[in-house]
């Protein structure tokens, strides 16, 4: 049971390390981002259909991640911004998705979808396990805002190619409140770490 224990430490702890070595400076949060080259060959209709259906999946892993958080954090800051994630882009996802069948008469594409979705695998992979490893809540909280910021990262370079590719008005409106909310959620988040104690 020890020795259990500390493979588990140390799994946390070279999860960590990981998650300290990706660049945030890096416009696209340091992440592989097939899926925003991708974008950046499309415009129009077929731009906002594979837009809106990597949105939607991206979405669905914020929301994953922060319900994860939520089953450990103790911090009220941590919470409450978790619980924002799960609401605001749970409507998000209702938004896009009926968007994409009033416009298009289509539902999320599963390729794109797929893609996104692999894309963000190493990072998702790297914050829940830090999430659950230890069960130590402040790690967690750690875990959880080291993997929002680069997800967030990414959310913020495929809107800003949203402002010069999308067709539709609604469509490059929402892409601008996503710029403006998750960019002042990273400016957050970077300070939440600095003062984690």
């Amino acid at each position: 049971m020890q020795v259990y224990k500390c493979m588990l430490v140390l799994g946390a702890l070279w999860t960590g390390l990981g998650l300290a070595q990706m660049d945030h400076s890096s416009p696209h949060g340091g992440m592989a981002m097939q899926s925003l080259a991708e974008l950046d060959k499309r415009s129009g209709r077929s731009f906002d259909i594979a837009y809106m259906s990597m949105m939607i999946e991206h979405h669905q892993g914020a929301v994953e991640m922060a319900q994860a958080i939520l089953k450990v954090s103790k911090d009220a800051r941590i919470r409450k911004a978790a619980q924002e994630i799960v609401a605001v882009q749970n409507k998000e996802i209702t938004q896009l998705t009926g968007w994409l069948r009033a416009w298009y008469a289509a539902a999320p594409s599963p390729r794109y979808r797929a893609m996104m979705r692999a894309d963000m695998k190493p990072m998702m992979e790297s914050s829940m396990m830090g999430m659950q490893a230890l069960g130590h809540a402040l790690s967690a909280d750690r875990a959880f805002l080291k993997g929002m910021i680069p997800h967030h990262q990414d959310a913020v370079a495929m809107s800003q190619s949203c402002l010069q590719r999308a067709a539709r008005a609604e469509l490059k409106r929402f892409c601008q409140e996503v710029i403006a909310v998750q960019s002042r959620e990273i400016a957050q988040y970077q300070q939440w770490l600095k003062n984690l104690r």
